[in-house]
């Protein structure tokens, strides 16, 4: 009972990025695009840090058996906002997320793959 009492204190203290839930000893996150290119990625990761440089760039370190799932949206002919259940999904040892451009770095046992799509509409 201690063990899993440290753990959930663990899970709620150790995440220094926004958005996250400690669910099985692993982080669920989500990370919105820049303005530039709509939509955002959900993403699994064992550990998550944020760094910020000099320059104001915010880098998110994921690390352990990452997962990135790319949700994007666009308006439709009918001129409602439409997203897509994942274009792509991603599996790297580690990934860094630039937040301001939204450049991934994936690195270690990578493989990208398309995600079966199923539209769904959203609210404008």
């Amino acid at each position: 009972m201690k063990l899993l009492t440290l753990a959930l204190v663990v899970c709620q203290f150790a995440v220094v990025a926004p958005r996250a839930i400690c669910h099985e000893n692993r982080l669920h996150l989500t990370e919105f695009l820049p303005d530039t290119n709509p939509g955002r990625l959900n993403v699994t990761a064992s550990t998550a840090y944020r760094d910020v440089s000099d320059s104001g760039a915010k880098i998110l370190h994921l690390r352990g058996d990452v997962e990135v799932r790319m949700i994007t949206c666009g308006p439709s002919p009918e001129g409602v906002v439409v997203c897509d259940r994942g274009a792509m999904v991603m599996h790297a040892d580690s990934v860094d997320f630039n937040e301001k451009t939204g450049e991934i770095q994936a690195s270690g046992n990578v493989h990208v793959a398309p995600y079966p799509n199923l539209p769904s509409k959203s609210p404008k």
